[in-house]
């Protein structure tokens, strides 16, 4: 009878030391998903807002220069596959808010980047049509997330 107790208790605490590990790799594998996710996301912010200050200088050049108007539809276009990518990344738990933002401005920038080349081809660049367009206030707002992306890290 004593024996059997032993093992039973040597089981019951086999089996705790077991799931305390699981659960201990489950939070190590959590943590690195999100500062995996939170590097990705912030690299990914960083290079949207680096090419949108590259946009407007360009896009003060281009007025006056045809050639530039290719650089600027190939930063677009960078930015296009940028953000196209990122939108397929899953986000952890702890970042799903910032995520559907990121996406959502994501979104309205392949969208009102679709128009403006639309008006490109129409109408020529002007600076007029760039300042419609939107795209330097995405890009801004896609680089406001960075401080509360930044903010994940902590936690």
């Amino acid at each position: 009878m004593i024996k059997i107790r032993k093992r039973s208790w040597m089981l019951t605490g086999l089996l705790a030391s077991s799931l305390f590990v699981i659960s201990a790799c489950s939070v190590v594998e959590q943590a690195n998903e999100s500062l995996n996710y939170v590097s990705g996301a912030t690299e990914y912010i960083e290079q949207v807002s680096s090419a949108g200050a590259e946009l407007q200088q360009l896009a003060s050049q281009a007025v006056n220069n045809a050639e530039v108007t290719t650089q600027i539809q190939e930063k677009i276009d960078h930015i296009q596959a940028e953000a196209s990518e990122f939108s397929q990344l899953t986000a952890p738990a702890i970042g799903e808010g910032i995520h559907e933002n990121l996406v959502g401005y994501n979104n309205q920038l392949t969208e009102v980047i679709n128009q403006w080349e639309t008006t490109i081809a129409e109408q020529g660049f002007t600076t007029e049509n760039w300042e419609k367009t939107g795209i330097p206030e995405l890009i801004s707002n896609i680089n406001s997330l960075s401080d509360p992306l930044s903010g994940l890290q902590s936690e």
